[in-house]
C-alpha cells in the first residue's frame, strides 16, 4: 500500500529513534572518556533567604488572586526602597494575621483535596516571619466563612495568644484557636452577628443586623459571655462599612457609613458604646455626590490622631467604587483637615503602625502607593503587587 505523502512511515520513525539514542550514547561515552579534571561536577544546592526582623515599613499585600482563587498569594515589599522581599503562597480567600512580637504569620485559609473540588479543609497555617517557612497548622473543624478576604473575618487577641476566625454555616459563630498551644478550643456562638473586632485581650465585638454591636468576653477554655447593645445605625438605609479601625490601647474605634456618617466607638473593659457621630460631608460635598467607597477604606493612626478615608463621587450604593481622594478627618474637632487627590483611584489604604508613619494606598491594578500622611505627596510607587490585591498589612513598631 502506498504511503501518504507528508506522513512518516513506522520504519522512518524507528530509524529516527535509533539515531537519537545513538547520539545520546555517543555523548555519554564522550563525557566518560574525559579525564577526571575536565568533568563538571553537578551539585544540587538550594538555600532560603532569611529576612531580618520585620520593619513597620514592610507591607504585606494580600492578593486574593481572582485569576486562580484556590492559590492566593501574600507578596511582601519594603515600602522605603520598593524592594520585593518574599511571597507566602496561600489557599482559597485567605486572611492574614501578624503576631505582635513579629515572629510569625498566620494564614486563615481553605483547601480542597482535588483543587476546586473534593474534601474541604479549613486551617490556620503558621509561618516563620523571617524564613517564610510553614512551621505548623491548626485545623478548623467548624470551617470558616468563605468571604472575599476582609480584615475583620479573622483577628488575633491583642496579646497574640488567641486567634478568632468568623464562621457562617449558615448560623454565625467564632472559632477560637489557642496559638500558643497550637490547639483548637471550640466555637463561640453568635446571635446572628458577623465578623470579629478585638476590644481587649479576652474580649471582642461583632456587627449585628439590627445596627448594633454585640460584645463578647471569653476565657482561656473557650467559655464566653455575650452582652447586647442598642442599635446605632440603620442597616437598611445607611449601613456601616465592615472595615473599621480599632485602637484597643486607646480605647476607641471608628466606622464610617455608606452615606458618610462617622461613628466613634468608645471601648472600656471590652464593652462598646457610641461616643460620637457626625457627617464628614458638607451640603456642598453631598450635592457633588461625594461618598466613602472602596474595600479597606478607613484607618486611624493614634500617633497622628487622624482618621483617613477613601472618598469618591458616585450615586447611592456605589460603596465599592474606588476612592478618588483621601479625606483626613480630625475626630477631636469633627472636621475635615485635608483632602488628598489620588493619581489613580485606590480600593484600600493603611497607615503604618509607628511614630513616624507613611500612608499606603492600593489600586485594583496592583499599584502600591507610598504617600506622606501630612501632605499627601507621593514618595514612590510599587507596580505589580498582585493580580487582584485587596488588603494591606504591616507589623507594629
Amino acid at each position: 500500500m502506498a504511503q501518504r505523502r507528508g506522513l512518516p512511515s513506522a520504519a522512518s520513525g524507528m530509524v529516527l529513534a535509533v539515531l537519537v539514542q545513538g547520539q545520546t550514547a555517543i555523548a555519554q561515552q564522550a563525557i566518560e572518556a574525559l579525564p577526571e579534571e575536565a568533568r563538571l561536577k553537578v551539585v544540587e544546592e538550594w538555600s532560603t533567604n532569611v529576612l531580618p526582623e520585620a520593619s513597620p515599613r514592610w507591607v504585606y499585600v494580600l492578593d486574593v488572586a481572582f485569576d486562580n482563587l484556590i492559590a492566593s498569594r501574600i507578596n511582601i515589599y519594603d515600602s522605603d526602597s520598593g524592594r520585593f522581599l518574599g511571597v507566602v503562597h496561600s489557599g482559597f480567600v485567605p486572611n492574614l494575621l501578624l503576631s505582635p512580637d513579629k515572629s510569625e504569620l498566620y494564614v486563615d485559609e481553605t483547601y480542597y483535596s482535588r483543587g476546586t473540588q473534593g474534601e474541604r479543609t479549613d486551617v490556620v497555617s503558621i509561618y516563620d516571619a523571617r524564613t517564610l517557612k510553614r512551621t505548623g497548622e491548626v485545623i478548623l473543624p467548624a470551617g470558616r466563612a468563605l468571604l472575599v478576604s476582609k480584615l475583620p473575618a479573622a483577628a488575633l487577641s491583642p496579646d497574640g495568644r488567641f486567634l478568632l476566625s468568623y464562621n457562617m454555616a449558615p448560623a454565625t459563630s467564632v472559632s477560637l484557636v489557642d496559638i500558643e498551644a497550637r490547639r483548637y478550643l471550640g466555637e463561640i456562638e453568635s446571635p446572628g452577628c458577623a465578623l470579629v473586632y478585638p476590644t481587649g485581650d479576652r474580649t471582642f465585638s461583632m456587627l449585628c443586623p439590627d445596627g448594633s454591636f454585640v460584645d463578647v468576653a471569653y476565657d482561656e477554655n473557650g467559655g464566653a459571655e455575650i452582652f447586647q447593645n442598642e442599635p446605632f445605625f440603620d442597616s437598611e438605609t445607611d449601613p456601616v462599612f465592615s472595615h473599621g479601625a480599632i485602637d484597643v490601647a486607646g480605647g476607641k474605634g471608628f466606622f464610617v457609613s455608606y452615606e458618610g456618617m462617622l461613628y466613634e466607638i468608645g471601648i472600656e473593659n471590652g464593652r462598646t458604646r457610641v461616643a460620637d457621630r457626625w457627617s464628614v460631608l458638607s451640603e456642598a460635598d453631598a450635592a457633588e455626590g461625594w461618598r466613602p467607597g472602596g474595600w479597606q477604606l478607613l484607618d486611624y493612626q493614634p500617633a497622628l490622631g487622624r482618621v483617613f478615608v477613601l472618598m469618591h463621587r458616585g450615586p447611592k450604593w456605589s460603596h465599592k467604587w474606588p476612592g478618588e481622594e483621601i479625606w483626613v478627618l480630625d475626630p477631636a474637632t469633627n472636621t475635615r483637615v485635608a483632602r488628598f487627590p489620588l493619581e489613580e483611584p485606590a480600593i484600600s489604604l493603611m497607615l503604618t503602625r509607628e511614630a513616624d508613619p507613611v500612608l499606603l494606598t492600593l489600586t485594583d491594578t496592583g499599584t502600591l502607593g507610598v504617600l506622606d500622611p501630612a501632605s499627601g505627596e507621593p514618595r514612590r510607587k510599587i507596580e505589580g503587587t498582585g493580580f487582584t490585591p485587596f488588603l494591606l498589612h504591616a507589623f507594629a513598631e
